[in-house]
């Protein structure tokens, strides 16, 4: 598949909000959670939360992260992606204005809520696997 088809795929996938299995690394092992994340055209990936949660304190530590969107269990053929990426937790209020939603009310009092941080993922490699294939298309972030 040509470069610029498989990015489109991608984004078919991350370019509204997505629940993905948010990987961290814990005391040298993997820590898996769920979070809802969303796309941006250059690939990028965008979540919140809590600026004093456990996978904030992960990510400051170790901020690799491997991400899965996609797939179900009754439907194998469905498209999924892995992500190798770089996490970087931001606090400055534009970007967390970029971000906020109304149903985010529930844990924040607003984007200027001091325990309100957004998590910024910089894919490194997505892995795009489909149908019957067996192995994943690769795709590279440069």
């Amino acid at each position: 598949m040509e470069k610029t088809e498989l990015k489109n795929k991608i984004m078919e996938l991350i370019s509204k909000p997505q629940l993905a299995s948010f990987g961290t690394i814990k005391d040298g092992k993997p820590w898996i959670r769920y979070m809802i994340l969303t796309g941006e055209p250059d690939l990028t990936l965008y979540t919140t939360t809590f600026s004093n949660s456990r996978k904030v304190e992960q990510l400051k530590k170790d901020p690799n992260v491997h991400i899965v969107i996609g797939g179900d269990q009754e439907h194998f053929k469905n498209p999924h992606i892995n992500i190798q990426g770089i996490a970087q937790i931001l606090t400055d209020l534009d970007t967390k204005k970029r971000h906020w939603c109304e149903h985010l009310k529930i844990f924040f009092s607003g984007p200027e809520d001091p325990n309100f941080s957004v998590i910024k993922i910089s894919p490194q490699l997505i892995e795009y696997t489909c149908g019957d294939a067996l192995t994943p298309e690769i795709y590279i972030v440069e």
